[in-house]
């Protein structure tokens, strides 16, 4: 070997070693960015675990009262029928007229019709009113949002009438509840 073929050896050995190199030590501090992140995605979840721990008997206290307030009806129809007879019996009482209403189905993330969608089930009405006096139309929002009957306004969509202090709107008021469990058939059963 010629001394200048040693030399474009040696310049192309090095040329070579920096840049396979500059690809390891690039990797190499991708990788360690990713586990820090990693390790600091952890940490901060193990502060919340700890945190859950420490407030658990408040959330069981809470979780408690809930299943002893929260309304059981046998199936959404129950409840929803449950709604509909407070509602109207509410909006007679703010001297209400209520328009026209439509039950609505719950969404079904999966397509499952038997699905559960979260933990506590919901019956939803839609209903509109038509030149409703303002004040009686909140006093009776207000009326429908006790805790005590689980329900809510869930959407709201209001115009003016253009007579008085009269509105047009369309409110969709959901009833959570639990569903009572059905009786399970046994082999006795039958």
């Amino acid at each position: 070997m010629k001394k200048s073929e040693r030399i474009l050896l040696v310049i192309f050995t090095l040329v070579f070693l920096v840049v396979v190199g500059g690809g390891l030590l690039a990797f190499g501090l991708k990788n360690y960015r990713e586990l820090t992140a990693e390790t600091g995605r952890l940490r901060d979840r193990l502060a919340e675990m700890h945190q859950a721990l420490a407030e658990s008997a408040v959330w069981q206290e809470r979780s408690a009262w809930l299943d002893e307030k929260m309304p059981r009806f046998a199936s959404r129809q129950e409840a929803s029928a449950h709604l509909l007879e407070n509602l109207q019996s509410t909006a007679e009482n703010a001297a209400l007229a209520l328009g026209p209403r439509e039950f609505i189905e719950p969404q079904r993330l999966d397509g499952e019709e038997d699905a559960p969608q979260g933990f506590y089930d919901k019956a939803t009405v839609r209903l509109t009113l038509d030149q409703a006096p303002e004040n009686a139309l909140f006093t009776w929002m207000h009326a429908l949002q006790s805790s005590g009957e689980f329900q809510g306004v869930t959407r709201l969509s209001i115009t003016p009438s253009g007579q008085g202090k009269t509105v047009n709107a369309e409110i969709e008021v959901t009833q959570f509840y639990l569903e009572k469990p059905h009786a399970k058939v046994t082999r006795r059963d039958r």
